[in-house]
């Protein structure tokens, strides 16, 4: 810092012919503002540089967290194309079934009413030629 005043006072000395009517008190005053003004400066310059690196560091972070959350995103996005294949398929399965299950009730009606009407049909028939055999 003293290499600052001593550079300041032969600016200051180069810059004016003469030295002000204040004398050596006034310009050592204002080489105290000004070496006063240089160290906040210098300390203002430190505590950017120390925001900006934390600015840094926090940029980093969101950007491995966006990372992430584009991995995620595209997992989600795989689980949905295949839950949508799945789906697809589970409703494929659905239509065969109910088709087969409609197959079947057609069938099964036909044959309640063949088992209704036939049985009772089939004994009175082989009881009709039963008793006209037995009546020969």
């Amino acid at each position: 810092m003293k290499k600052l005043r001593f550079v300041a006072l032969l600016l200051l000395l180069a810059s004016s012919s003469e030295l002000p009517a204040q004398g050596f008190s006034s310009v050592n005053s204002d080489l105290d503002q000004l070496e006063s003004l240089i160290i906040d400066t210098l300390l203002n310059a430190q505590d950017q540089q120390r925001q900006l690196a934390d600015l840094k560091q926090t940029l980093n972070e969101s950007g491995s967290l966006i990372g992430s959350y584009e991995s995620t995103i595209t997992r989600l996005e795989r689980y949905a194309m295949e839950s949508q294949i799945w789906r697809d398929e589970m409703l494929e399965i659905y239509r065969t079934q109910s088709a087969s299950l409609a197959k079947y009730e057609k069938s099964s009606r036909f044959w309640k009413a063949f088992t209704l009407i036939g049985i009772p049909a089939a004994a009175l028939l082989s009881g009709g030629i039963a008793w006209a055999m037995g009546r020969r």
